[in-house]
């Protein structure tokens, strides 16, 4: 977070640099590659109206002008300008592989642009966020040597550079730059830098590279977290008497370190003895584009078993995380490495479809429990060790279609939904249960993922009956009344708005779990009042065990829980009551246990290995999402 604010800003002095040094008609800069032809008239208004529309924030009509000055005008004083703010649109819109293009045209076509430094430091950011952290320390280190006399820069510079040897695992190499940057930085950036620190340190290193970091960093509070970190290595190997000794040396030295609670905690658990333990392997996606999801899924997990406020369990509970970055061959491979070095009892995830598939065939072979959190059906028959806990399309729409017909008796329904294979499963699952039940679906429509205007949509889903005053607008006949949106909460407050527009009203509004946010009200309002979905959690449940769970999770974690991390949470604690009531984490343990009940609903697995549960059905009233009943 710490990284991102300060490329923020360097990128903002940057920026207002250039923008208000470059509204004037500027000079021609000497470079050979460079036609010296006079900034015209008309090429300084093209490229102010570009810089203006920047300015505003209106980046899609920027981005448009510089790429037409830049085609027309290849070669001006201006056109590295050009190509540095195209670059920097296409950074904040997230293509970072596009706006790479632009930075490099700039360091190739205008080495001598007064641009050129901010442009690799550009590119550096660009190959981190692809995930090409090889390309970017290339980048990053051409710039060390020319940000001497700007410390600022310099410091984030080395930060940067931990961070790329922190993504390639070389925790030594990331160390050394996280401490120089520390050494360089101002005192008010020294606790981030500290924080990547004792996070490196607190990944699971071997034995040996601990010991090598209390060699280089002696005295240092990187010396005595990397001693604490061995001792609880020793402690979990069995080797309690090494473990303590260790410890207590390390206790001398450390008193006043904000982690020293951590060591009296390691010390206490040592001298009281060592407890049976529980060995859990979690495989999330922590690199990458699924990452704000991998770590969710994990805050739940750590909730689960008490890793911020242990509760003293008949058993310790030791948690080792293993990052798949989305990818099914690093999936694969973790499932392997648990099993067979860690000895985990059972495995928490992945998230995804593919990386969910190549775990489960590979823990299958191990013979080790895993729980997936994907959704994509029939994941858990792919083996008796494989389960799954999620909440499927195919149980909403049950859940919601049940209720409409058999509550509030509403036979006739529309469906729009999104020409995807997301919207089409949805769709035919939908229908499917509608005459299933004895009702009708009359009409339904589609939508491509990126439209943004549904009037024509919206308007084939009715007839129109022709009025007889010719200066009244024609009135919509409409033969159903539900209609079943199954989207996200950013395309429902597009869709839904409109059809109040063009006079499809008094229908009642159903939804699947992409409904539930409270941007869903933020943004649509009134035009939502009423409408029912489904989700199999809420945060505003009357059920105890949720309030429990959603209480002292905004305790730890200062910020709300979603559906993910319930999900996580509730496997989680599943499998802690499987091995304190069966005394073992085995299929037929999980299959046996039905006196569970969790905050998603999960009461347990059924025979083919997938979570049972009741969902929530949600309706907006008065301008809040309730929980109005469980669905089946």
């Amino acid at each position: 977070m710490f990284r991102k604010v300060i490329i923020f800003m360097l990128h903002a002095c940057m920026l207002s640099f250039l923008i208000y040094g470059c509204v004037s008609r500027p000079t021609i800069r000497e470079d050979t590659l460079r036609e010296e032809i006079p900034a015209t008239a008309e090429i300084d208004r093209r490229y102010k109206s570009a810089l203006e529309e920047y300015k505003r924030g209106d980046l899609d009509n920027a981005a448009r002008h510089y790429q037409d000055f830049i085609m027309q005008h290849p070669r001006t004083s201006l056109t590295d300008d050009a190509l540095y703010f195209l670059g920097d649109i296409y950074f904040q819109k997230g293509e970072y592989s596009v706006a790479a293009i632009q930075f490099g045209r700039l360091l190739n076509y205008f080495p001598s642009s007064p641009h050129s430094q901010e442009a690799q430091w550009s590119m550096a950011n660009c190959y981190y966020n692809m995930g090409e952290y090889k390309n970017a320390l290339k980048f990053a280190r051409q710039l060390l040597t020319a940000v001497e006399d700007r410390p600022l820069w310099r410091g984030q510079l080395l930060i940067f550079l931990g961070d790329c040897y922190a993504a390639l695992d070389d925790p030594m190499a990331a160390l050394s730059w996280y401490a120089r940057a520390r050494r360089e930085v101002p005192p008010a950036v020294r606790e981030e830098v500290r924080d990547k620190i004792l996070a490196l340190l607190d990944k699971d290193l071997p034995p040996d590279k601990y010991r090598e970091i209390e060699i280089v960093y002696p005295g240092t509070f990187i010396a005595h977290y990397a001693q604490y970190r061995l001792a609880q290595l020793y402690f979990h190997k069995g080797k309690a008497e090494e473990a303590e000794g260790l410890l207590l040396e390390t206790m001398k030295q450390a008193q006043e370190e904000d982690f020293y609670p951590r060591l009296q905690d390691l010390l206490r658990e040592i001298q009281v003895g060592e407890r049976e333990e529980t060995v859990l392997g979690c495989i999330l996606p922590l690199q990458g584009k699924a990452k704000s999801f991998g770590i969710r899924a994990l805050h739940g997990i750590q909730l689960a078993i008490g890793a911020f406020d242990p509760q003293g369990e008949a058993f310790r509970v030791r948690l080792i995380i293993w990052d798949d970055q989305g990818e099914p061959s690093r999936a694969k491979e973790g499932v392997r490495v648990l099993a067979e070095r860690e000895r985990v009892n059972a495995i928490i995830g992945p998230l995804h479809s593919q990386t969910a598939l190549a775990a489960a065939e590979e823990a299958e072979k191990q013979r080790v429990p895993l729980i997936t959190l994907s959704s994509m059906r029939g994941i858990a028959q792919k083996g008796n060790y494989i389960f799954q806990n999620s909440i499927t399309n195919a149980s909403q729409v049950k859940a919601l279609v049940r209720y409409a017909i058999k509550e509030l008796g509403i036979s006739t329904y529309a469906i729009l939904y999104p020409k995807s294979s997301y919207g089409l499963t949805f769709k035919g699952l939908f229908q499917q249960e509608v005459e299933n039940l004895g009702g009708k679906v009359v009409v339904a429509a589609s939508y491509a993922d990126d439209q943004m205007d549904f009037r024509d949509v919206i308007k084939g889903m009715v007839k129109y009956e022709r009025p007889q005053n010719p200066k009244e607008d024609p009135k919509p006949i409409i033969n159903f009344k539900a209609i079943f949106i199954p989207d996200d909460v950013n395309k429902i407050n597009l869709v839904v708005p409109q059809l109040a527009y063009y006079d499809i009203k008094g229908v009642q509004l159903l939804g699947n779990n992409g409904w539930n946010s409270l941007e869903l009200i933020r943004d649509s309002g009134k035009f939502v009042e009423g409408a029912i979905f489904v989700d199999g959690f809420s945060t505003d449940s009357s059920l105890p065990e949720v309030r429990s769970f959603v209480t002292d999770f905004e305790n730890t974690f200062g910020f709300s829980p979603t559906l993910l991390e319930a999900l996580s949470f509730d496997t989680t604690k599943l499998i802690l009551k499987t091995l304190s009531s069966r005394g073992e984490v085995s299929p037929e343990a999980l299959l046996s246990l039905r006196e569970y009940r969790g905050v998603t609903g999960f009461t347990g697995f059924t025979f083919d290995g997938e979570g049972m549960r009741t969902l929530f059905l949600l309706q907006v009233s008065e301008g809040k999402i309730r929980q109005i009943s469980a669905g089946e």
